[in-house]
Formats: structure tokens, sequence, C-alpha cells
């Protein structure tokens, strides 16, 4: 019985120490992510956006102030990161905002940014928080339209430079269609309300801004092509990076997400 004792004496020890040993390899890997300690011991998350792109970001001519479906998301993203915490806003052109970001001005971009692959090696992405891919429209009393399958040998109105996404085979198919070219994706949606074409494509930014303001149309399905909204942070904020990952999903989960969308579109 003693033996027995003395052995899982040894067993136990062994079992902290191999997890003490582990611990501190881990700490020596994994290399500590100080703007997350700084955002949490700081309470501000400093956020860079170009305010010229609505209703994501403008300035609000009333109050001078920055407002806008990302300027919304990125308070309720800092309440969530951290109890208290708030979010700061670094006003900074377009073409500046990887710059700004990388020279460490702000600790993360929310700017109606698409995921750009050939950045990775510099930043790392959120999950998407919107989808502003091109989508289907057709007349709300319109039938037998529930895909990009059922378009064949029916007119579709599309804006000029509209190049067939999606699948191959719905690229094919879209090809195949004889599209009806408009000047801007609101000219197509004019039409598509006309009866000048049963359906209309067009980018999901320009559907989402005419239905608000013209009944009678209505989407059909989701994105064609997926083009995600997400939030770049350096490369070695991987905290940070979780955490934001971690609070997008709640707020898919939890409506937020449509509710700013249904807000401010």
């Amino acid at each position: 019985m003693k033996r027995q004792k003395r052995w899982l004496a040894v067993a136990v020890a062994v079992a902290f120490a191999g997890l003490g040993a582990w611990l501190l390899l881990r700490a020596l890997i994994e290399p500590v992510d100080e703007t997350w300690q700084r955002i949490q011991e700081t309470g501000v998350l400093r956020v860079c956006t170009d305010p010229s792109w609505p209703p994501f970001e403008s300035v609000d001519p009333a109050t001078g102030q920055v407002d806008g479906l990302d300027v919304e998301l990125a308070g309720l993203l800092a309440g969530r990161l951290a109890p208290g915490a708030r979010a700061e806003i670094v006003s900074v052109g377009f073409d500046s905002l990887y710059d700004a970001l990388l020279a460490e001005r702000c600790d993360a971009v929310l700017s109606a940014l698409p995921y750009d692959p050939l950045r990775t090696e510099d930043v790392a992405y959120s999950v998407a928080y919107f989808n502003a891919g091109p989508v289907l429209l057709t007349r709300s009393g319109t039938t037998g339209i529930q895909g990009v399958e059922d378009l064949a040998g029916r007119v579709v109105g599309v804006e000029w430079g509209f190049v067939p996404q999606g699948s191959s085979r719905q690229r094919e198919l879209l090809r195949a269609l004889p599209l009806r070219r408009y000047d801007t994706a609101e000219d197509a949606l004019c039409a598509l309300h006309a009866g000048e074409v049963e359906a209309a494509i067009v980018d999901r930014l320009a559907a989402l801004a005419y239905t608000q303001e013209c009944e009678g149309l209505r989407f059909v399905g989701g994105p064609i092509q997926d083009v995600n909204y997400v939030i770049p942070v350096r490369s070695d904020s991987r905290a940070l990076l979780e955490r934001i990952d971690e609070v997008l999903l709640e707020m898919r989960q939890d409506g937020t997400l449509a509710a700013l969308q249904a807000r401010w579109f």
C-alpha cells in the first residue's frame, strides 16, 4: 500500500512538472500580444477608417463627427472586447489604411475592406462581418426564379463592366443569357422595376440602398459570389484577432450584425 502511494505521488509530481514545462514552452513559443495587453490596460481600441464611404463611414455635416455602420460596429466591438472599453476613430485616406495600421497608428481597420489574399504576409484578417457580393433580384410578383439556374432565356439587367461570377456552372449560365447593360446598378434596378428586364444582378450594396427607398423588388437567395468585408489587424496581434473573431461570431448569432445592417440601409 505504501509503495502504491509512493508511485502515485511520483506520478503526480511528474505530471505537474510536465505541465509546468509545457506552459513555459508555450510562453516562449507564443509571443505576447502587446496590442491586446494595451487595449485591456487602457480600455481604448484605436480604429482606422476612411470616412468617405457611406453608409459604412462618413462625416456628419451637422456635428463634424465620423459616423456609419463601421463606426457603430467599432464601438460595439470595443465594448465587448473588454469591459468599459471604447473605440477611438482615426480618420485615414483609403489608400493609406494599411500603412497606418502597420505604422501602429491604430490597432485595427474598419473601413468596408474586402479580404485581400495578397496582404496576408503583413496583416491578419478577421471573419467576415458583411458580404457585399453580387445578388440576384426580381420583381416581387415574379414566380419561377429561385436562383441563377432559372434565368435561362430571360432578359437580365446588369451594370456596364459586369463579369459573370459564382461557380463555374453559374458563370456558364450567365454568359449564355441575353444581358442588358446599364450605366449604373441603380439604372439596372430601375429597369427591373419598370419591367424592361425580368431580373437584375447588381452588387449587394446598391441593391440594399435601392430597396430601402423603393418597394416592389425581392432578393433571390444570398450573394452569388462572396465579397467579404473583414477587419485587418497586424500579424502579431493574434490575441486581439482571436477576441475580435469571437465577438463577431457572437454578433452574428445574437442578431447584432443584422440589426446594424437594417439600421444603416
